[in-house]
Parts: C-alpha cells; sequence; structure tokens
C-alpha cells in the first residue's frame, strides 16, 4: 500500500507538473500571423494576412477583427502613446490614410479616407481634449485641417482656408490652453478656436521643417519591390514628427514657445510676444525650472548636422562631412530669466554632449552627458556663478547608471568605474576610484547602496564615503555573471539570465534558483523569432513601462523618472472622456496601478527535459520575494518561436508555427 500511495503521489505531482506547463489558451487564426503587439490598453493586438484581431489576454477569445485592411504590415501600425487608440497608417505615392481603431472595443473611431481626405501629411493628439487633428489634402486637392473627437468618431470641424500658402507645414505639437490651441508651421504660429478651428489670432515666427531620418537602403535585385513598404514604415513618422513645441508651468496666461533656433514667452490672451527672443545653439533638450531661473540645455547638434551627416553618402567625401558632422558639438546650458527672458550669466555653460542624467543639489547641477560616438562626462555647475566648476566637463568612463548626493560630494557610478567627486573642485575623492567591469548596483536609500563588480558585492556608506567588500567570491552556476542587482524589501536580490539568488541584508543567502540554459541548437531555435531572449522577453506597453519625460516640454523629475508622463495624464482625464473612452480609458488606469506588482516576478529561459531537445524548452516564471517557482511554460519544438512577456497583464504570449498563438497567465 506504501508503495502504491508514493506511486500515485508521484504520478498525481507529474500531471499536475504537465498541466503547469501547458499553455491557458490557444488561440488559432484563419490566416498566418505576421506579428503580434500588446498594447497599452492590455488587449493583444495580431496582424496576420487576412485582417487585425485583438485577443483577450485573459482567455484568448477574439474580442474584435478589423478587415478592412488585408494583410496590415507592422509597419503601418503606431500606438498612440498612454491611449487605447491605434493607428493604422498607409502611404503610397500620391494618396495616403490613417485609420484609428479603439483597442478595447475595436470600435473604428477616425478614418480619414471616410473623413475625405485623399493624403494625410500630419497627425496630432490633443491629449486634454481627446481628439486628434488631421491635416492633409482633400477630395479638391486643397490643404484641409479637421478636428476629429476621438470618443465618438464626430468631426468637430474642419477649415479648408487657414495657412496664408499651401506651402505651410505643421511643425509643432498642440499646446493646448483654456479657450483653445497653438499649432506652429513653417511660417506662423496660430492660435485656434478650440470648437471652430478659426484663426483667433497669428505670430509670423519662421521654423524649420523637422528632418526624417532617412529610410534604409534596400539591397538586392528586387529592393524596387520594397518601395511600398518603405512608404508605410515611415508614414507614421512622416505625420507626427516635428521639430518645435509648447509648453506651460503654473501661470496659465502665458505660454512658452521653441523651435530650432529660438526660445520665447506669448500671452495667451493676445499673442503678445513678452519675452526678447532667446537665440539658441542649436534646439532644446532639457528644461528644469529653478529658484535661479529657466535652465535650459540645448543639443549636442542642430537638424542641419544631422541631415548632412545622413547624406554623406560613401567614399572619401562621404567620410569627411561625417566626421566634420560629429565634431559640431552645440550643446549648452542657459539661465533665464522667468519674467523676461534675459540671460542671466555672462555666458552659456559649454556642455559635452546631450544630457542623459541630472541631479540638483542646492546651488550645484549636476549633469551626466552623452557625445554622439558615446563618450561620456559629468558636469559640476554653480547656479550662482553660471559657470562649470571645472576648466572642462569631466570625461568619466563608462555610461552612467547612478547619481547620488553624499555629504562628501557626488557619487557616481558607470558600468566600469565608481568613484565621488568633490562638489566645490570636480577633484575625485577616492584617487584611483573604483575600476570594475559591467558593474550593476542598487540604493536601499539615501544612506546606504550596494554595488556588485569583480566576484564582490561592495555595501557603500553615502554617510561618509566608505565602500566595504560585503559579500565575496559570489559565483553563479553555469559561470555566469549577474547582470542585475536589486534593493528589495527583504534583501538584496541579484540575477543573471539563468540565476537568481537573494541575500538578507546581513549577508547571507536566503535562496538561490538556477535553472539550466537550454542548449545551443534548441536556443538558436527558441530565439530565432525575435533574436533573443533581451530583445523578445521584455516589459511591453510602451506608456507604462518609459522611464524619459518629456522635459522639453517643461516637465522635470528625478535622475530616473519612472512613470511617464502621459499616462499618468490619460489616468487623470479618464473620467472626462464621453462615451465609450471611458472604460477603454480604465483599461490603461488598471494596468497603471499593477505597474509595483509586476516587479515581482523574473523570467528564465530553460530547459525542463534531459535533453537539448528544443521540445523541452521553456520559461520559469520565478516569485523574486521568495525564490519559488510559479508557473512553467513549456512550448515544444515549432519552426518559428517567438514570445512576449506582459508584466502588467501577468501574460506570457508564445507564437508558434503559422497560425496560432498561445497564452500562459501567471
Amino acid at each position: 500500500m506504501k508503495y502504491l500511495s508514493s506511486l500515485f503521489v508521484v504520478t498525481l505531482f507529474s500531471v499536475v507538473a504537465f498541466a503547469q506547463n501547458k499553455s491557458d489558451w490557444t488561440k488559432t487564426f484563419p490566416s498566418k500571423v505576421k506579428w503580434y503587439k500588446i498594447t497599452d490598453a492590455g488587449v493583444l493586438v495580431v496582424g496576420t494576412t487576412d485582417g487585425l484581431y485583438g485577443v483577450n489576454p485573459s482567455d484568448g477569445k477574439e474580442l474584435w477583427k478589423d478587415d478592412d485592411i488585408e494583410n496590415i504590415k507592422e509597419e503601418n501600425y503606431d500606438p498612440i502613446e498612454g491611449t487605447p487608440y491605434i493607428v493604422l497608417a498607409k502611404k503610397g505615392l500620391t494618396k495616403s490614410s490613417n485609420k484609428i481603431v479603439d483597442v478595447v472595443t475595436g470600435k473604428e473611431v477616425a478614418n480619414t479616407k471616410t473623413l475625405g481626405l485623399i493624403q494625410v501629411t500630419k497627425r496630432i493628439y490633443l491629449m486634454k481634449s481627446n481628439a486628434v487633428l488631421f491635416l492633409g489634402l482633400g477630395t479638391n486637392g486643397k490643404p484641409v485641417l479637421m478636428k476629429i473627437n476621438l470618443a465618438d468618431g464626430s468631426k468637430v470641424w474642419e477649415q479648408q482656408k487657414l495657412f496664408e500658402k499651401n506651402s505651410e507645414q505643421i511643425v509643432s505639437e498642440a499646446g493646448e490652453v483654456k479657450d483653445g490651441f497653438f499649432i506652429a508651421t513653417n511660417k506662423n504660429i496660430y492660435k485656434l478656436n478650440a470648437q471652430t478651428g478659426e484663426i483667433m489670432y497669428t505670430v509670423v515666427m519662421k521654423s524649420d521643417l523637422p528632418v526624417a531620418a532617412p529610410p534604409k537602403k534596400q539591397k538586392g535585385m528586387f529592393s524596387a519591390f520594397n518601395i511600398g513598404k518603405q512608404m508605410d514604415a515611415t508614414a507614421n513618422e512622416l505625420a507626427t514628427i516635428t521639430s518645435a513645441d509648447f509648453f506651460q508651468k503654473e501661470n496659465m496666461d502665458v505660454i512658452y514657445f521653441w523651435n530650432q533656433d529660438i526660445l520665447t514667452e506669448f500671452n495667451v490672451a493676445d499673442g503678445k510676444e513678452l519675452w526678447k527672443r532667446v537665440e539658441l545653439p542649436s534646439p532644446v533638450t532639457n528644461i528644469l525650472f529653478d529658484s535661479h531661473g529657466m535652465l535650459v540645455a540645448t543639443a549636442e547638434k542642430t537638424k542641419d548636422d544631422e541631415a548632412k551627416q545622413s547624406k554623406g553618402g560613401g567614399g572619401l567625401l562621404g567620410k569627411i562631412k561625417r566626421a566634420s558632422a560629429g565634431k559640431k558639438n552645440r550643446a549648452s546650458l542657459l539661465c533665464l530669466d522667468m519674467n523676461t527672458g534675459e540671460e542671466k550669466w555672462d555666458s552659456d555653460v559649454s556642455l559635452q554632449g546631450d544630457v542623459k542624467a541630472y541631479k540638483l543639489s542646492g546651488t550645484k547641477l549636476i549633469l551626466a552627458t552623452e557625445r554622439d560616438q558615446g563618450t561620456n562626462f559629468i558636469s559640476i555647475v554653480n547656479l550662482d556663478a553660471g559657470k562649470s566648476v571645472t576648466k572642462k566637463p569631466l570625461s568619466i568612463k563608462g555610461e552612467i547608471r547612478d547619481l547620488e548626493i553624499v555629504p562628501q560630494g557626488l557619487y557616481y557610478r558607470t558600468e566600469d568605474q565608481i568613484n565621488i567627486l568633490d562638489l566645490e573642485t570636480g577633484d575625485k575623492i577616492w584617487k584611483k576610484g573604483m575600476s570594475v567591469k559591467n558593474c550593476v548596483g542598487d540604493n536601499q536609500n539615501d544612506k546606504i547602496g550596494y554595488v556588485y563588480a569583480n566576484e564582490t558585492i561592495h555595501k557603500v556608506n553615502f554617510e561618509n564615503g566608505d565602500i566595504s567588500d560585503w559579500v565575496t567570491d559570489v559565483k553563479f552556476d553555469g559561470k555566469e555573471d549577474p547582470s542585475s542587482l536589486q534593493v528589495r524589501e527583504n534583501g538584496v536580490l541579484l540575477t543573471s539570465d539563468q540565476n537568481v539568488r537573494l541575500y538578507s541584508f546581513d549577508g547571507k543567502q536566503v535562496w538561490h534558483n538556477y535553472q539550466p540554459a537550454p542548449g545551443k541548437t534548441m536556443a538558436g531555435k527558441m530565439l530565432s523569432g525575435l533574436g533573443g531572449l533581451a530583445s523578445s522577453m521584455v516589459a511591453v506597453g510602451s506608456a507604462v513601462s518609459s522611464a524619459q519625460m518629456s522635459y522639453a516640454k517643461g516637465y522635470y523629475g528625478s535622475t530616473s523618472p519612472s512613470q511617464d508622463n502621459s499616462i499618468k495624464n490619460a489616468n487623470a482625464n479618464a473620467s472626462a472622456f464621453a462615451g465609450a473612452a471611458v472604460s477603454s480609458f480604465a483599461s490603461i488606469s488598471r494596468r497603471f496601478k499593477a505597474t509595483k506588482e509586476a516587479n515581482n516576478y523574473i523570467a528564465i529561459l530553460t530547459n525542463f527535459g534531459n535533453s537539448n531537445n528544443a521540445k523541452d524548452a521553456g520559461i520559469m516564471m520565478i516569485n523574486k520575494t521568495t525564490g519559488k517557482e510559479i508557473r512553467r511554460m513549456m512550448f515544444g519544438e515549432k519552426k518559428e518561436p517567438n514570445y512576449k512577456l506582459d508584466e502588467l497583464g501577468k501574460v506570457v504570449y508564445y507564437r508558434a508555427d503559422g497560425n496560432e498563438i498561445q497564452g500562459f497567465n501567471f
């Protein structure tokens, strides 16, 4: 009996394990799956040969199908970040179209074909009013600007005689204000009535046209047949690219505007320019409001530099042009009086490259910058004096990973070195510093930090500037090097591709989970679809996962802003939108609230069998707090397998052969 009971238990365990391996649902489509995307609203959008599908992530059921455009390609797809809307853009030699779909309901909310546009040249999303502006050509071949309400798809207005000349092109996003909105063209700034589209006033302002990235060159004898694909790939970029913008701060009676050459301020009511225009050495990249004034960082290159570099072509002449463009560095920091626009410093502070991160400490502003060719620098600016504390920016080795203000000065960590800089002189506190390789780290608070390097976890005391060996002789199974360190509530988590290990705050190992890597042959098959685990197994949903806020629009935050501004606004404004849009924005709100929980899991690609057969490959989900297995997902041997992880929705999507997608919930 004991033997039979044991056998029953083993058999039962095997059945449970097998059940865990199987997918929760399988969706079979009538034609081949070409591509699939996880949207900000959580709905899975799948492009097939016969149409576009919306799939419920929890059970795989078809929510909707759009077969109006057959064989919709990935390059046609463009999500409006932080919203439930996606744009399907098609571009031809003489005609183009934009179709906007609500991915939650599948409803077509706007279609430029039915709206009377034969060509779309610009598309601008109005976030505060949940509307979209289309600029294009009407059936009569003349320019038309129209506003569409995305809540119900209604046309609010259209204007056919808006601009002075047909050659005018919109170059900015819209600056929404109480009684209307601003747009800029290459010739003027217009304030338009939000309800009618009529011009309230015009300000003469020349702005450069935006420069789109050059299309990739097609090789081979069939390159001519890729023209349509290239057009579709650039359709969304050309419709949304800008070279100027508007922003406001607390005072809603004024609005700021910048383009490639100037920065200025207007009175919203009558368009009176309140500043003497500030001439910029290059386009704005970052704006920070401080008690000293408006701090404006500009780019390393102008768009003209980039255009010249992209047109350099091949051969010696092309190399000379590219080298010349690469040497131009116009990056600088200006401090402007908020009331007058006057520069408060005698001269700009020269920077080396574009700003990647910053820290503000009293009268000191620390900027981490990077040149176009990849070299990195730190600038320490005395905001009272308007000067750098060093003669020139300090060259550092490796990309900045962390900046912290400590009693001794500025603690910085790159992928290759760690040190503390004296904020008054820029001198290194640790003369030699700490040279590392592929350094990873995280901070517990403003007093303690942890860094892994050279097989040791180091503990950094930010109060006294000491760094000590905390855990030595750290070795992972499979001879792997740790690739991530994270300070959690219950300890320090160290991870690599196949290893996960947690140390308590007294330096003792709490648990270690190692899963063997797939064999080379099997891994090659498993990763062929998306080019590797790093590219396919990522948290998607751009509006939630984005770490960069738009400083140029007047928003600013900490060194690493963790929440994207657009989704916060969408979440706050959802209740104001009418009709079906309310439920659609509610989906984004729910996902937004799940961001904290999403950080509790890690996915490991492993081999569940005793061989290197592809049929044994799959993913194991592990809880970061306990180290315990949450879920096994067996994929099986397929010709072109690939997969995507939606951490917020707690689903792994797996595309098998041909016309099938499987869903694994965890």
